[in-house]
């Protein structure tokens, strides 16, 4: 009896997916953490390729640099504005 996949390529077969899954999932699934329903409609609104090319020429980076690297850089702007800056600039408010 002949088996199809010995134990090292089914970890490397395990493996290749998750890389996969993982390049998928941080080019594809948007953050939506705390949010409001306006900020959702901005997020959403953002074409596929432009988000894409956000994620891989900003985020990247940033994620290369301060993960893996261990640089303290500061965190890159958000691909959208956030409601509560858009309403105290709208009414002069300070908060």
């Amino acid at each position: 009896m002949q088996t199809v996949m010995t134990p090292t390529g089914a970890f490397g077969f395990y493996a290749g997916l998750n890389l996969i899954a993982w390049f998928m999932i941080f080019c594809f699934v948007r953050e939506t953490k705390q949010l409001t329903l306006e900020e959702l409609d901005q997020v959403f609104s953002v074409p596929t390729k432009s988000y894409i090319g956000y994620e891989l020429k900003t985020w990247l980076p940033y994620f290369i640099k301060r993960h893996i690297m261990r640089q303290k850089i500061m965190k890159p702007p958000p691909i959208i504005e956030k409601a509560e800056f858009t309403d105290t600039v709208a009414t002069g408010e300070k908060y």
